[in-house]
């Protein structure tokens, strides 16, 4: 079972690239990305709390981060895998993930990939709150979004607006650099391994071309 479930997971990872290969390739013949969907996320004027059950992995970890806080447990795993992947980080990441976990420990995820549970991300800064079990994620996000709206609604959305300033200028910025560094990187050898080495279960080999 659990190594139909490892086969099943990479066979995910290799159609998600896929379907990113085919982002960039129409990305090239026209103006729009699909990059620039993700920041419209971070135009959001109210507080956002994500409710993360279980893998944010590469993409999935842009999307958890979009949010403004993240409750997780222990089946709760964070990674920006793209390096063990072969590619370059996408939404938003490098400048998302530094701003959470300060540059020094971002860069240390980025290069490594190395996943990191629901109790490490609170303590490194990835999520908010921890609870112990994964049915109790979805009441303990609904709660802490209630307790925010508990609050006045005008100077929430004002001191998240000082908070943020800049942020969604700054993400689009980023996806723009990550779009270009992807298109490239999508095209060599080790891109090629490393999806398929993932989708296989193995450690790559790559070969620097």
């Amino acid at each position: 079972m659990p190594r139909d479930r490892s086969r099943r997971q990479g066979q995910v990872v290799l159609r998600r690239c896929q379907l990113l290969r085919r982002g960039l390739r129409e990305s090239e013949r026209y103006k729009g990305h699909l990059y620039e969907h993700a920041v419209r996320l971070f135009r959001t004027k109210k507080p956002v709390v994500a409710a993360v059950h279980g893998a944010a992995i590469g993409g999935g970890l842009g999307l958890a981060l979009a949010a403004d806080f993240r409750v997780a447990c222990p089946e709760t795993r964070f990674s920006a895998n793209f390096a063990r992947l072969g590619f370059h980080a996408g939404f938003g990441l490098t400048e998302t993930l530094p701003r959470l976990v300060g540059p020094q420990q971002a860069a240390h995820l980025f290069y490594t990939g190395r996943r990191v549970k629901g109790a490490e991300a609170v303590a490194l800064g990835l999520a908010d709150v921890f609870v112990e079990k994964q049915e109790e994620v979805s009441d303990a996000a609904l709660a802490l979004a209630a307790e925010i709206a508990g609050s006045a609604p005008l100077a929430v959305q004002s001191m998240r607006a000082t908070l943020r300033e800049g942020l969604a200028e700054r993400v689009e910025a980023a996806t723009v650099r990550e779009a270009v560094e992807q298109a490239w990187l999508m095209k060599t050898e080790d891109t090629r391994e490393g999806i398929r080495a993932y989708a296989e279960r193995r450690t790559p080999c790559f070969q620097c071309r």
